[in-house]
């Protein structure tokens, strides 16, 4: 696409570009030209980054309602400023960190969403990157046998594994604001393993073990081969990038084909930051 209204600058990796926007642009009355500009390099590059932005939380989810519909997460209660902007928060005193493993949001319900959107409010001196691997470049490098026999293959995602009884973050150690989703926490879809993008139709690698538990007619232990091979072909350096935050930094990717992992590096130091999601469509 011919950008003529904002500027582009690739980011080191497989994915990614920051993005500086013009001045005078508000997202409260945003220009639909500049809009569709945005849009489009979210697709092309799966990964956007703003830097120096100051927002509210409902001007955060003003800034990323322009690229969809909001959606509401089941687990974390949301500011309340805004329903659907979340604080995440990590103190000093705190060894668990949320997300700091390979995966795509919320895979796990029936229509995940199609996009996170996190601004930094407050970082580590140094640490707390997040690493993101671009899924539809590791499709592609996949021999067609792989290919074939991925062809038509189905996930069994749930959140059990992370947010259940029995869970990696059932002892809350946290420190987060949850909500009680015993209903949501124990549920299990079906979703393909290998994902088609709805509006790019590229193909990408879709299942991480965190939220695949296996594959449909299969046990954990006959699916973790696969499932662990497929995450680790993904997340190979040659297939992904690493955003360093700063205050101010908004960061919006596309759960379609980006896994991310928010490395746990900063031990002793605070890191704040908040997230939207934007509502996805039923994986195919």
């Amino acid at each position: 696409m011919n950008y003529q209204h904002i500027t582009l600058q690739p980011m080191s990796g497989a994915l990614g570009v920051e993005i500086r926007l013009p001045d005078g642009f508000s997202a409260a009355a945003p220009s639909a030209a500049i809009v569709a500009e945005i849009n489009a390099a979210w697709l092309e590059h799966h990964l956007i980054v703003f830097r120096n932005l100051s927002l509210s939380p409902p001007q955060q989810a003003e800034f990323c309602g322009l690229l969809g519909a909001l959606d509401v997460y089941p687990f974390l209660a949301a500011t309340s400023e805004h329903p659907n902007v979340v604080p995440i928060i990590k103190e000093p005193d705190q060894k668990l960190n949320f997300g700091g493993a390979w995966h795509t949001d919320t895979s796990y319900m029936e229509k995940p969403p199609k996009a996170t959107c996190l601004y930094a409010l407050e970082v580590p001196q140094r640490g707390g990157d997040t690493l993101f691997a671009n899924t539809t470049s590791a499709y592609a490098a996949l021999s067609d046998g792989m290919k074939s026999m991925l062809s038509g293959l189905i996930g069994v995602f749930t959140p059990s594994m992370v947010h259940g009884k029995q869970g990696a973050y059932s002892a809350k150690q946290l420190n987060l604001d949850t909500k009680e989703a015993p209903d949501v926490a124990e549920q299990r879809v079906l979703h393909p393993v290998v994902r088609t993008h709805p509006e790019t139709g590229a193909k990408s690698i879709y299942a991480t073990p965190v939220h695949c538990e296996r594959f449909e007619n299969m046990s954990r232990s006959e699916s973790l081969p696969l499932l662990n091979f497929l995450y680790e072909f993904a997340t190979k350096p040659e297939f992904t990038t690493r955003l360093n935050w700063q205050p101010g930094t908004l960061a919006i990717w596309d759960n379609r084909c980006v896994f991310h992992n928010a490395i746990n590096d900063y031990q002793g130091e605070r890191r704040e930051v908040h997230r939207v999601t934007l509502q996805g469509e039923l994986p195919a």
